[in-house]
């Protein structure tokens, strides 16, 4: 009898230590090395989706998992080699602060072989690939009918790499869906070449996209007549002014070419230079063209229209981001065709001049 109660004694004292030997081990494996149950890392780790692992108590990410947007996951700690190599990588916002990510954006990102890798940001606004690619890259981005394109090539595919895409140097990548008006006037020309005219419209197009306040070539901004004209880019007269060899293909200093990609644009800027002397207005002509057809068009179809009216000003309502052909128009004049980017922001007024025939 005592025998039978000794062991009825002996089973629940074992029973009660191995519950508490679970709870034990339980919370140690949760929360080693803390001493205490923690609920806030408890919360941090169900949001992040992460665990611990078992072997070395290290906390590893949920594999495929999109994380760190704004971070720059090319660097040697993250995805800047081994298994986990990303060859491009990313984030893109809704706007150039980066309050929130582009969800569904299109990225395409060509290499220097003509190798095309086509991305789609997810959740956070996050791409990257695996694929390998060889820098440099030519960048664009689009979302709903707009399209934005990295004005150079990236020499690497870190976008939110130190000096690239963070705040107060290049900003944010963005596609706002906020459209902005363009506006402009269209005159008669009077056959010379002037900065206001001619020029400006040139360089608002295809170079202040860079060369201007928080852009990735601020030092040099070529925003005004005072900024272009400086004395170090252009020499009145003078055909070997430095701005006319950083726009020359042929030049080993053509590096703005890639942006221009014009030669008539290029002839027109050497002749301001060289032929009228870099003038800031035309002495002739001025007078303002009213019912000029003003149209943006895409592979061949109208976008957008407008008709200039008694002083030559035009509106062009909401136009989305994107590159256009512009085209200017009126009976008794020579029609005026040429490439238009339009931005997200700092659209500037166009001044269009249409000779007679």
């Amino acid at each position: 009898m005592i025998n039978l109660i000794f062991k009825r004694y002996l089973n629940k004292t074992l029973f009660l230590c191995g519950i508490t030997i679970f709870f034990i081990n339980t919370m140690h494996g949760s929360y080693a090395g803390t001493g205490k149950t923690n609920i806030n890392d408890d919360l941090f780790l169900q949001n992040r989706d992460i665990n611990v692992n078992a072997d070395n108590g290290k906390i590893n990410e949920a594999e495929g998992e999109s994380h760190n947007p704004g971070k720059n996951c090319l660097n040697s700690k993250c995805h800047g080699g081994g298994e986990e190599h990303f060859f491009a990588g990313g984030t893109i916002y809704q706007d150039p602060e980066g309050t929130g990510g582009r969800i569904g954006a299109e990225i395409k990102i060509t290499d220097a072989h003509g190798k095309t890798e086509t991305l789609t940001s997810d959740q956070l606004g996050n791409i990257y690939t695996k694929t390998s690619l060889n820098p440099p890259f030519t960048i664009s981005a689009s979302y709903k009918g707009r399209e934005v394109k990295m004005p150079g090539e990236a020499l690497n595919g870190g976008c939110n790499a130190n000096g690239c895409h963070v705040v107060g140097a290049a900003d944010r990548i963005f596609i706002s869906i906020h459209d902005l008006d363009l506006t402009g006037t269209v005159t008669e020309s009077g056959g010379e070449i002037s900065y206001t005219n001619d020029i400006k419209p040139i360089l608002d197009a295809k170079c202040i996209s860079c060369h201007k306040k928080g852009g990735q070539r601020s030092d040099t901004p070529l925003t005004t007549y005072t900024e272009v004209t400086d004395p170090k880019l252009i020499t009145p007269g003078d055909p070997k002014s430095l701005i006319l060899q950083k726009l020359n293909k042929k030049s080993p200093l053509g590096t703005m070419w890639v942006n221009l990609k014009s030669m008539s644009d290029y002839k027109k800027i050497k002749d301001w230079i060289v032929k009228y002397n870099a003038q800031e207005f035309s002495t002739t002509g001025g007078v303002a063209v009213s019912d000029a057809k003003v149209k943006l068009l895409q592979n061949g179809k109208v976008k957008y229209s407008s008709i200039t009216d008694a002083d030559g000003k035009f509106t062009l309502n909401k136009v989305k981001a994107g590159g256009y052909k512009l085209k200017v128009s009126k009976d008794g004049y020579r029609t005026s065709v040429q490439p238009y980017q339009m931005y997200q922001r700092n659209v500037a007024p166009l001044a269009i001049t249409l000779e007679k025939k």
